[in-house]
């Protein structure tokens, strides 16, 4: 395997979880401060954002889990902005990528809670009047595995990351092929305006209840640390932590539909909400496109489809 150039440096800002007991599951918004080897291993030392009282953590880049034998990276870009089916980004916004959540939760959606300052991930169990959600946090040894009462402006979609593949929408968790929320991505600038939205590269379902991201060791040894230096040694924690460079899923021309892979009546149902998205996506931008004639659409609809031999 050839060398990977990390896409963090000394002052991005990061998530991060932990496998630290009574934080595992968790996602922290942190800073790198410094990055440096200690043998072959690769570290991190990490401010915690919403945490100002906290010193600096010392997290190592790849960790097993407790007494596995994968290693799984620790570290992550920042969540992409997200937005409600009802709204759209503005063009100026010049974002990487972005999240449009469908409008209600349903039980199995895969979620990220907020609270006590960091997210924690898990599945609701059951939805509520009133905005009220049940939802239990991932089993052990992936998470806590409690189950609360929350609220839904609390919650975000679970995504996973990988620096091969980037930001991905997992499946729920209620044996059908759907997602919470859909990618979308900014057109090149080469690309012409009003081009038809298009669908990304395949995707397999993945395992739930898992942690996500394992790596082999081997990758650890091959990756690249930035020139970028922090002056002077930082007082060293705990933790551990990760990381490899970003690489954005490459579109198909093809329109794939769910009720190509499901005769179930739910896959004609949900190609009909997905396509209400794609229309109000559509007539929003051409409505910022007649109010600014002389602006280029940035955005594109990223449709991520499971492969039809699943």
């Amino acid at each position: 395997m050839s060398h990977i150039n990390l896409p963090f440096k000394v002052g991005d800002s990061v998530e991060v979880r932990s496998f630290e007991l009574g934080f595992r599951g968790a996602w922290f918004l942190c800073e790198i401060t410094k990055i440096f080897k200690q043998g072959r291993a690769l570290f991190y030392n990490l401010k915690y954002l919403d945490f100002p009282g906290e010193g600096l953590h010392k997290t190592k880049v790849f960790q097993y889990l407790e007494d596995g034998d994968k290693k799984y990276l620790m570290v992550r870009p920042v969540y992409p902005k997200k937005c409600r089916e009802n709204k759209v980004l503005k063009k100026e916004d010049d974002l990487e990528e972005a999240l449009v959540v469908h409008d209600t939760w349903k039980v199995g959606d895969l979620v990220d809670w907020w609270t006590d300052h960091c997210y924690w991930s898990g599945k609701v169990l059951e939805v509520r009047e009133n905005d009220s959600l049940k939802i239990e946090l991932l089993p052990p040894p992936y998470g806590e595995g409690d189950i609360y009462d929350v609220l839904s402006e609390d919650l975000r979609p679970s995504l996973e990351w990988s620096f091969e593949e980037g930001w991905i929408v997992p499946f729920s968790e209620d044996g059908q092929k759907r997602r919470c929320a859909t990618l979308i991505k900014p057109l090149n600038k080469d690309q012409i305006k009003g081009d038809v939205p298009e669908t990304s590269e395949e995707q397999m379902e993945r395992p739930a209840q898992k942690v996500k991201d394992d790596v082999s060791e081997t990758t650890e040894e091959q990756m690249q640390i930035p020139t970028q230096k922090v002056k002077g040694d930082v007082p060293e924690t705990t933790e551990e932590k990760m990381q490899g460079p970003m690489q954005k899923l490459k579109g198909e021309g093809d329109l794939r539909l769910n009720i190509m892979e499901s005769d179930m009546k739910e896959a004609a149902v949900l190609d009909l909400e997905e396509l209400i998205v794609r229309i109000q996506w559509l007539k929003a931008m051409l409505a910022q496109d007649e109010s600014n004639s002389s602006e280029k659409s940035s955005w594109k609809y990223v449709d991520y489809r499971p492969s039809s031999s699943m």
